[in-house]
């Protein structure tokens, strides 16, 4: 009677915590694609800067004279050559190994591979940013090198107007769409709701030990404050409750 009720409690408890666990992870799983989605653009588009950059490194024919628009050419294309091959290599490194972690990890692994991902935001797009004020600065200094003097002075004033409306711009933007920490959904108190689920090794090893090779390969316990609570292995990704789940009693 009483045993069978605290059985039938316990399951529907744990029912419920995998069903918001389940919720939870599909809302962080959203967020990985956006992140994913756009480090993609811009790592596509420093790509592209950086074929263009050397391209004209390649392609184009400098005069023997104007030495000082020839080192600021050069150095202005190793700049945006660098940057935007380092913006690239960091989009691909985030993104392959954080989505690695976050997919195939252990219990909580989405939320730290998005929640890091999130953090190397910044960088990478700075390096996009600098990438494109390098690849400015080529044309700038391109236009001292091929054009007439006339004809680089309004270039110049052309593509120093096009900087400043990029540094301009994207600061509007970045504060037109900016998140303080208030504003920015957190996911924190779902962990409250649901406990955390973590592989017991000992427990696995006496039960190998005791029931024999047949046993489950691994047993888990869910954690939660200071009441611990055994679970089937049904629950480590947060699937219903088996059957066998309503056999479970508190510890």
């Amino acid at each position: 009677g009483q045993s069978s009720l605290a059985a039938m409690l316990a399951a529907d408890k744990l029912l419920l915590q995998s069903e918001v666990k389940n919720r939870s992870i599909t809302l962080r799983e959203k967020e990985l694609k956006l992140f994913n989605s756009n480090f993609s653009a811009v790592g596509t588009q420093a790509a592209i800067m950086a074929g263009f950059t050397l391209t004209s490194f390649v392609e184009i024919d400098l005069p023997p004279n104007r030495e000082y628009a020839k080192s600021l050419l050069h150095m202005c294309i190793t700049t945006s050559i660098c940057v935007n091959f380092l913006c690239v290599a960091m989009v691909t490194f985030v993104t392959v190994w954080g989505s690695g972690k976050a997919l195939r990890g252990l219990d909580g692994s989405m939320d730290f591979a998005v929640d890091s991902m999130n953090a190397e935001r910044n960088f990478i797009f700075a390096c996009f940013g600098i990438g494109v004020l390098a690849t400015l600065g080529c044309l700038l200094s391109s236009s001292w090198v091929l054009m007439e003097t006339e004809v680089a002075t309004m270039a110049s004033c052309l593509i120093a107007f096009t900087m400043y409306l990029v540094c301009s711009e994207a600061r509007r933007i970045r504060g037109l769409f900016h998140l303080t920490p208030q504003e920015t959904v957190s996911f924190a108190e779902l962990s409250s709701v649901y406990p955390q689920l973590r592989m017991d090794v000992e427990a696995c090893s006496a039960s190998r030990s005791i029931d024999g090779p047949a046993s489950p390969a691994s047993s888990l316990r869910l954690t939660s404050g200071s009441s611990t609570q055994h679970a089937p292995e049904t629950f480590k990704k947060g699937s219903s409750v088996s059957p066998a789940a309503k056999g479970t009693r508190d510890d």
